[in-house]
């Protein structure tokens, strides 16, 4: 009998997971939730764009009506002005329609959107300058920019326009009163003087400063609460999905158990209806052999049942596992090779332990039941699928200082390429594998993927057909399960 000896355990390096203060980041770093207005910025863009048209038009009734009320400046000035801003107009409706979409990143909608202010605040000035400098009726419209551009643009790039208007306002004013531009008659009729240019520059910059504040109060609040729109739909989207691919897990799951259960209870039911309608003598040798068959059958209903009950209960019931402290995978392995001696005598198959000398492997805490059905189902399975005249099956065992590496691996009849993964479904099986043994579940290997997950590790197989089979199983030494920190 082979005995081990556990050996103190090593404390581990904590965990430490990546800490963030901004909003969900993707796999490439980025914070994705500057990336949920994408379809609100280029929709409103859109809109200004449509809106500009009504400015071109202003401009070209003001161009032609300007002389009459006293502003001959006007003509052909705006009527230039408007040509301008309905060819740059075109250009942003098709940047938008064909080269920038909805699902364009934000950054480049958002460069977009200021360019777009820029080329406005430009005209904007120019029809300023031609209407009247400080005391032009156009100077409302400036305002009334900003608070525009303050729904598309974030709070730091509009004071900065704000800066930036204020600041060519006060130039475009200055050069007018030294004579560098020519003073052009408002409306009303004459020149503004020093004082009501003053007055004028110090009232836009209180508007435009004081629009640009109260409209991001407001706007910064529908912002914030369509973020966590947005991540509570994605949640729940999230978990709609997951619970359809449960329903339909769970539908399959029902669909194929059915089918497994049904095939041996029919035939149960066939053999007992022989016997029951007198058609064998129970005591013959025929009926003999016939109830021989049916408690094979029972046999294997019986398997199944168990390994579901033992799937079911992997899955559901992690929060009551027994779990054990300073459990020894050493002894776990040692105890199935004694369990396992006598089967693998009979197949011819040689059991090579390469566990006892490489170390002892502690796990802080584990499910013995569960990690024991692991082991024992994939070494039965090596020596259970062993070449026909026997083979070598090794198990070999690696520990460093976080991790134990259990590695099972035959000489046997091996898995063909494209079954590796379908092989941890339930009740699959490899055609190869129902040829060399009738009997089996197809569950062994779903149960020992549930067991070795429970407790935080990773299953591996590599397999070549007519070759052999190798299964790798890492478990973490110092894992605490979740249900056992939780307060």
């Amino acid at each position: 009998m082979i005995r081990t000896e556990p050996t103190p355990r090593r404390p581990g390096d904590a965990g430490r997971g990546r800490e963030t203060g901004q909003g969900p980041v993707g796999d490439d770093g980025r914070d994705h939730t500057s990336y949920l207005f994408s379809w609100e910025l280029h929709g409103r863009l859109l809109w200004f764009a449509n809106l500009r048209w009504a400015a071109v038009v202003g401009l070209a009734a003001a161009a032609l009506a300007g002389p009459a009320v006293g502003m001959p400046s006007t003509n052909p000035s705006l009527a230039v002005v408007a040509a301008l801003v309905a060819v740059y107009n075109l250009g942003f409706i098709y940047l938008l329609r064909y080269r920038l979409g909805p699902e364009s990143a934000y950054g480049d909608l958002r460069t977009a959107a200021i360019l777009q202010m820029v080329t406005d605040l430009a005209a904007l000035f120019v029809t300023v300058h031609f209407t009247g400098g400080c005391a032009s009726p156009v100077l409302p419209f400036v305002v009334f920019h900003m608070a525009i551009g303050t729904i598309m643009i974030e709070t730091r790039s509009m004071y900065l326009l704000a800066c930036a208007a204020c600041g060519a306002a006060a130039g475009l004013f200055v050069l007018e009163h030294l004579g560098v531009l020519v003073r052009y008659p408002s409306a009303a009729g004459g020149v503004s003087t020093v004082a009501t240019c003053g007055l004028s520059t110090a009232m836009l910059v209180g508007l435009v400063f004081g629009v640009v504040y109260l409209t991001d109060s407001v706007t910064s609040r529908f912002k914030a609460r369509n973020v966590e729109l947005h991540q509570i739909t994605t949640e729940l989207q999230r978990s709609l999905a997951e619970r359809e691919a449960v329903e339909r897990r769970k539908s399959h799951y029902m669909r194929i158990s059915a089918h497994q259960l049904r095939s041996p209870l029919g035939t149960i039911k066939t053999s007992i209806q022989v016997l029951l309608d007198g058609y064998l003598d129970p005591g013959s040798a025929e009926g003999r052999r016939l109830l021989e068959g049916t408690a094979a059958r029972v046999d294997s209903l019986l398997a199944i049942v168990n390994d579901l009950l033992e799937l079911a209960k992997m899955r559901e019931g992690r929060v009551k596992a027994p779990w054990a402290r300073n459990v020894s995978v050493n002894q776990i392995l040692a105890d199935i090779f004694d369990a396992q001696d006598t089967f693998a005598s009979e197949a011819g198959v040689e059991l090579v332990p390469r566990f006892i000398q490489e170390g002892a492997a502690v796990l802080d805490w584990a499910v013995p039941p569960d990690l024991v059905y692991a082991f024992e189902n994939l070494i039965h399975n090596a020596i259970k699928y062993s070449k026909p005249g026997g083979g070598t099956v090794t198990v070999g065992l690696a520990v460093d200082h976080e991790r134990a590496t259990v590695v099972v691996a035959d000489q046997g009849i091996g898995i063909p390429d494209g079954l590796h993964e379908d092989v941890f479904l339930e009740f699959v099986r490899a055609p190869n594998a129902k040829h060399a043994a009738a009997e089996g579940t197809g569950l062994g290997l779903s149960i020992a993927r549930e067991a070795v997950a429970m407790h935080g590790g990773e299953i591996v197989l590599q397999s070549a057909e007519g070759v052999g089979t190798t299964v790798t199983v890492v478990l973490p030494l110092h894992r605490v399960p979740p249900e056992l920190s939780a307060p």
